[in-house]
């Protein structure tokens, strides 16, 4: 991938990262602060109280998004700080709230619950520790004040933050997890397939040869294997450069994908050899799809400047004397070696 695209990648990742985080904490704070609000009102608050309690619910969750935004060399660092400073400022409200029950309770659960999800349980623990911290020095400043009981109102006051925001993080949860799903098909799918052509790499694409030479073994079913080298490839990136050669590799391997059945399996070998397995196939029926290849090729307009290329190609079939898939690709290794000392642009089966 180009750097330009990577770091375009990775703007965008920190960008999702942050807004995902700043739309849950909106969310969380400004429901939780519902639940104080009502606690503060009962014990009559003092205005800079209820001022600390609208900053924290309110105004907070738009400063923490910017300070992720802003940290461009580690934005999840700097999340688990704002996280940390959510669980010390619940700690600080449930000291508030002089440990009214039901609101207590439900800061310390749903404060602890994302940061498990986020961080897993050595940060939640960590996270715990500094609600507790916060809580003990903010109550002991209050001299201990403390009133568990819930009044009915606090009740009705609870239930918004009580039924939206854990239907919110499953929704948040569940994102992720498709998300990642999706990263994991993607990862497997860039180790098994060469990334400019589309075909399979080198390790997977034997992996399918060493399957129909084991297939051949068992059950005496024919299997050609194919080997193309473009020729004078190094004279190309040399010539016009590699953005050119990059240009015919890429070209070259739809023209082949477009000339197989789709049984064959075709792969990126090397830099400009690739390797077909074509399986239930005699030589002479591997030879016609090979000399359609060859003469597309050499018919086909390479890049915007017009240039023409040539291929050699060697073919073997499976027989008893291969043993293992070295012994096979050396045999079509062999043949495509007698092609360019033919001349190139030729096709040559191998013994």
């Amino acid at each position: 991938m180009p750097l330009d695209a990577a770091l375009h990648l990775a703007e965008q990742n920190r960008v999702r990262y942050g807004l995902r985080m700043y739309l849950m904490r909106a969310l969380g704070l400004g429901l939780g602060a519902i639940c104080v609000a009502a606690v503060l009102y009962e014990h009559g608050a003092s205005p800079a109280l209820w001022g600390l309690l609208a900053a924290n619910g309110f105004a907070w969750p738009h400063l923490a998004y910017l300070r992720v935004r802003a940290r461009r060399d580690d934005p999840l660092q700097a999340e688990y700080q704002n996280l940390t400073f959510d669980a010390a400022m619940g700690g600080f409200w449930i000291a508030a709230m002089q440990f009214d029950a039901l609101p207590s309770v439900l800061l310390a659960v749903m404060l602890t619950m994302d940061k498990v999800i986020i961080g897993g349980a050595r940060f939640a623990r960590r996270t715990l520790g500094a609600m507790a911290a916060t809580c003990l020095a903010a109550s002991a400043a209050w001299g201990f004040a403390f009133d568990p009981r819930t009044s009915y109102p606090v009740v009705l006051a609870c239930l918004p933050f009580l039924a939206v925001y854990p239907m919110a993080i499953g929704v948040a949860t569940h994102a992720l997890a498709r998300r990642a799903r999706k990263q994991k098909t993607l990862l497997e799918k860039m180790a098994r397939f060469d990334a400019a052509t589309g075909l399979m790499n080198r390790q997977q694409w034997l992996h399918a040869a060493t399957h129909e030479l084991k297939r051949f073994q068992r059950s005496g079913r024919a299997g050609v294997l194919v080997l193309i080298d473009i020729d004078r490839f190094k004279d190309i990136n040399d010539g016009y450069g590699h953005t050119i050669g990059d240009e015919v590799v890429e070209e070259f391997a739809r023209l082949l994908k477009a000339c197989l059945r789709d049984v064959d399996t075709p792969g990126r070998y090397g830099g400009d050899e690739f390797g077909v397995v074509m399986p239930d196939t005699r030589w002479e029926e591997a030879i016609v799809a090979a000399e359609r290849l060859r003469r597309q090729v050499a018919a086909f307009a390479f890049s915007t400047r017009g240039l023409r290329c040539t291929v050699s190609i060697g073919l073997s079939e499976c027989h008893p004397g291969i043993a293992s898939v070295s012994d096979w690709v050396n045999s079509a290794d062999a043949a495509l070696y007698r092609a360019k000392a033919r001349g190139r642009d030729c096709i040559v089966v191998g013994c």
